[in-house]
């Protein structure tokens, strides 16, 4: 548990260390970001974008935000990724650190891999020096790991060959599943955390002994669930942030400007908003006809706050990266991922939290008023 815990907050942390060192990297940004294939970026590399795609070679690390990521080429430090979707069919020299979607490795990793998502595939041409650690829902490895397998996840399938020990905490229910598939080699012990028994075909290799732990009690279990709910209420967050932050871009910077200069201003707005909205559709709802209108506008008005949080995050982290760092004109992804690791994990706080969340709401909503009203010639 320690061990899960501590790799999970050094991945969270590592997500924040490029805003404290793009004084000393590369940066690249837009809709599309391409390194084609002969081209050397010497450093670093910092990119945000709707798609990035490697086909050349960075000497140093790459550390990527994007709906999608392909490295079809070579990167020799290490690669931190989030996105939708994450491809590596390339080399990497050191560690792969990813949240994404669906995370698939088809290329040579020369050490470890930490990978949290919903379905993460290591393909059969894929080979990991050292361990891997995943988290998610389906995990599949058909490729070779020279380490050890750990992780937490509800679903996996071993058809590859792991050099070490099989860790693995499945948490499914009647719904998880481990197999062991025919050819599949393991080079040491497999240890698992299920109510189900896993299926270890006889034609695997099994080196070491095979031993089931059953799950602990639910109500002793509720300190890792937590964890992991805010996990991913913050990829969720990080996510559709970045869809924002690629299509939305003109938009967003007057907005983030809005709630910038007019802190005090917006507030009112914004409260007004939160509050107006859903009794007036709960009134239409008291009508026959008005019931299609007040789903609508109660659909409406939940994205509306759920977006001005993320709007609040992305100028929590814009304003720290401006006061910490002394930088402007960044692009907004790289203010999205400090904010919202920031701003959820308040929202998350006991007791206090709602507040934060509440604030949080009415700044992003009185933001997007101004720009509304601003659009309309009212400002």
């Amino acid at each position: 548990m320690i061990k899960r815990i501590t790799q999970l907050f050094i991945l969270l942390a590592l997500f924040l260390t490029p805003a404290a060192s793009l004084h000393a990297a590369g940066t690249k940004t837009g809709e599309t970001v391409y390194v084609p294939e002969g081209e050397i970026v010497s450093g670093t590399l910092y990119a945000a974008g709707g798609t990035i795609t490697v086909d050349g070679t960075i000497s140093g690390d790459l550390i990527a935000v994007a709906q999608s990521i392909i490295i079809n080429g070579r990167i020799e430090g290490d690669v931190i990724g989030a996105g939708q979707d994450i491809t590596i069919n390339g080399e990497v020299g050191g560690n792969i650190r990813a949240i994404g979607n669906d995370l698939t490795v088809n290329g040579v990793v020369a050490r470890n891999i930490t990978a949290f998502g919903a379905n993460i595939i290591l393909g059969p041409e894929s080979r990991t020096g050292w361990d891997v650690y995943a988290a998610g829902n389906n995990l599949t490895i058909r490729g070779i790991i020279d380490g050890g397998l750990s992780g937490r996840t509800n679903q996996a399938l071993v058809t590859g060959k792991i050099g070490k020990n099989i860790d693995l905490n499945l948490n499914g229910g009647n719904s998880e599943k481990l197999s062991i598939a025919s050819g599949a080699i393991v080079n040491g012990d497999i240890n698992y955390t299920a109510e189900n028994n896993a299926d270890i075909s006889a034609d695997a290799s099994i080196a070491g002994n095979v031993q089931k732990t059953a799950p602990p009690i639910k109500t002793k279990n509720l300190a890792w669930s937590w964890i992991w709910g805010r996990l991913f209420a913050i990829f969720a967050a990080i996510a559709v942030g970045l869809v924002m932050t690629t299509i939305c871009k003109n938009p967003l910077n007057k907005i983030i400007n809005f709630i910038d200069e007019k802190k005090g201003r917006i507030l009112g707005p914004g409260l007004i908003i939160f509050f107006v909205v859903p009794p007036a559709a709960l009134v239409l709802v008291l009508t026959v006809v008005g019931i299609p209108l007040a789903l609508i506008m109660g659909t409406l008005w939940l994205t509306a706050v759920y977006i001005a949080k993320i709007l609040t995050a992305i100028w929590l982290g814009n304003l720290l990266i401006k006061k910490i760092l002394k930088k402007e004109n960044l692009p907004l992804a790289w203010s999205l991922v400090p904010g919202v690791i920031i701003c959820w994990l308040l929202f998350s706080v006991p007791f206090a939290g709602w507040i934060f969340g509440l604030t949080a709401a009415w700044l992003g909503l009185g933001g997007l008023w101004f720009y509304v009203a601003n659009k309309s010639g009212n400002l």
